[in-house]
Parts: C-alpha cells; sequence; structure tokens
C-alpha cells in the first residue's frame, strides 16, 4: 500500500501543475472533454432511477476521484434537481474549483482516497468512478488488487449499485503508462459481489464499463429480477411482458 501511496502523490502533483497552468479544463485532468459526457452516460445508463428516467428521484450519488465533479452539470441537463452528491478526491484545487460551480446543500466535496481510505462513515445510493483504474500504481501493468479492494469498500456503502470504467486489454492499442485489464478477470470479481451486474463494451473498442448491482431479489418472478419488473412495468401491466407499439 506504501508504493501505492507513493504513486497516488505522484499523480496528485501532476495534476495540481496541470491546474495551475490550464485552470478549470479538461487538460488539467487528461481527459478529452467530448468523452467526458459519453463516460457519465454509461457509467449511470444501468441505474434503476436513470432507467427509469426518473431524474426527480432523491438519490444520493458518491463519485469516486470526482475531479471537478462535472457530472453535475449532466445531471442537471437531464433535469435532475433532488439528488445529492458526494465528490471524492484528493486534489484540492479540483474540488475548490467543483464548490464553487455546483456547490449547494445537497452537493459537497469530501478530500478522501477512495482506494486508501476509510469510506465507513459515508452511505450513498450508487457509487461510480470514471478514469480512476487507468493509472498504473504498482510495477505491474495492472490495478486488480486496487480495484477489487476499492470497488469492494465502495459497494459495501451503497444501498443500490457499483459503476466504474477501466481500459481493455483486449483492444488493438494500448498506450505506455497506461493501466489495462482484462474483462473477463473484473467480470469473474464482480460475480463475488453480486450475480446482477454488466460488463459493457459497447461504446468505446479500448474501454469497458463494469455495473454491479445489488439488488439481487427475485421475489415476484422467481425467474426475473424484481428490479426488472420495476423498471418495465409498463409492459408488465397484464402480467406479461409485451412491447408497447410506437404511433
Amino acid at each position: 500500500m506504501q508504493d501505492i501511496q507513493i504513486k497516488f502523490k505522484e499523480q496528485t502533483e501532476k495534476y495540481r501543475q496541470n491546474f495551475h497552468k490550464y485552470g478549470y479544463s479538461e487538460q488539467s485532468m487528461f481527459m478529452p472533454s467530448d468523452r467526458r459526457v459519453i463516460r457519465y452516460y454509461e457509467l449511470l445508463k444501468h441505474f434503476e432511477f436513470f432507467q427509469k428516467k426518473d431524474f426527480k428521484v432523491p438519490v444520493t450519488i458518491c463519485d469516486a476521484g470526482c475531479g471537478f465533479g462535472d457530472i453535475n452539470y449532466y445531471l442537471q441537463m437531464l433535469g435532475a434537481n433532488q439528488y445529492h452528491y458526494i465528490g471524492l478526491d484528493v486534489v484540492k484545487e479540483f474540488m475548490e474549483e467543483g464548490k464553487a460551480r455546483y456547490g449547494n446543500e445537497r452537493v459537497c466535496y469530501l478530500e478522501r482516497n477512495f482506494i486508501t481510505d476509510d469510506l465507513s462513515d459515508l452511505q450513498f445510493d450508487y457509487a461510480i468512478s470514471s478514469q480512476t483504474f487507468t493509472i498504473p500504481y504498482t510495477e505491474e501493468n495492472h490495478n486488480y488488487k486496487v480495484i477489487f479492494h476499492a470497488i469492494n469498500k465502495l459497494y459495501t456503502q451503497c444501498k443500490r449499485g457499483v459503476a466504474f470504467n477501466f481500459f481493455t486489454d483486449q483492444g488493438d492499442f494500448q498506450k505506455p503508462g497506461t493501466a489495462y485489464h482484462n474483462p473477463a478477470k473484473l467480470l469473474e470479481f464482480a460475480y463475488t459481489l453480486s450475480n446482477n451486474v454488466v460488463l459493457d463494451n459497447s461504446c468505446f473498442p479500448y474501454e469497458c464499463t463494469l455495473t454491479i448491482i445489488k439488488d439481487n431479489l427475485c421475489g415476484e418472478n422467481a425467474m426475473i429480477y424484481d428490479r426488472f419488473l420495476r423498471i418495465h412495468k409498463k409492459e408488465f401491466a397484464d402480467g406479461v411482458f409485451r412491447i408497447n407499439r410506437k404511433e
């Protein structure tokens, strides 16, 4: 863990230098802006409130490794105005900028390293983490132990689900100094937490999003998740799944 702490300090200093150079910019986080919004969609799209398009529901979202917390802008553009947000990061400059842009009684930022620090005092409905695991924190070219440890903590504290993205080692391109992971290995880990999981490689050829849903209940219909029935309540109005024809 000490090696990981050293790597974190090195990366944090790079972020700070970038912020002092570029200010509020995707360049400060080494992240192209044209893909950030797509990643927000990919991270949220399998959560129940998102699938129902119920953006007025008062959910609490934990954004682990939040940067500026720009997902707040995305949620607000969707019409969400009842959610609560907990942003976790170690770069004070990013969080101060985020507070200035999005801070209110429902939005808070905490200086917390979600990989190494204790999270047992936090509770939330959903947790997301974007681009956090693309940095190699050890001498190896992957972060499996880091991911397992961090996601297990987020999953323990969440009520409904966790989603995170990572670069896949199954693509035809790899950038030096970047961590790549085997999707099958991460999927195997996800199944140790829940059997309601989604591994999605349908957007970016070099990147996957893994969503782990906490609700495994099949009480109403032993062969279908209750969550699926809630999301598709209209289609199951008469007990049979039907496609509602659009006029």
